[in-house]
């Protein structure tokens, strides 16, 4: 499972990226999550995030809200998917060549005016 970048969580970090550190993941079960708070216990990382990370985990319906937040993606079975779409898409695409006579350059006037009109800082 992975989750978007750009998901946030009202009250601190990610609780699966406040854990991650341990182990924690959403294929940790209920009980592998209980005995994580010995981990991190024992490994002195208990902090304030971490104690409301597992907090938030341990109660399986705001552990149900995170996980609602990620996507259940198979990355060896989408990838090659993926690519070919991909390969077909570009091999139906039209080559970027230009089309038609070149532009012609612009009337003397017009670049005198555009040359006021446009002015870089250096």
């Amino acid at each position: 499972m992975i989750k978007d970048p750009s998901t946030s969580w009202d009250g601190g970090p990610f609780p699966y990226d406040a854990l991650a550190e341990v182990g924690v993941t959403p294929g940790t079960s209920h009980a592998g999550l209980q005995d994580a708070s010995f981990e991190l216990l024992a490994r002195r990382l208990m902090t304030p995030v971490t104690q409301q990370a597992w907090d938030e985990l341990r109660v399986v319906r705001r552990r149900m809200v995170a996980e609602l937040l990620l996507y259940d993606v198979d990355l060896e079975a989408e990838i090659p998917a993926a690519q070919a779409a991909l390969d077909r898409a570009f091999a139906a695409a039209e080559p970027l060549a230009p089309t038609g006579p070149p532009p012609s350059p612009l009337p003397e006037e017009t670049a005198r005016l555009l040359d006021d009109l446009i002015a870089f800082d250096v």
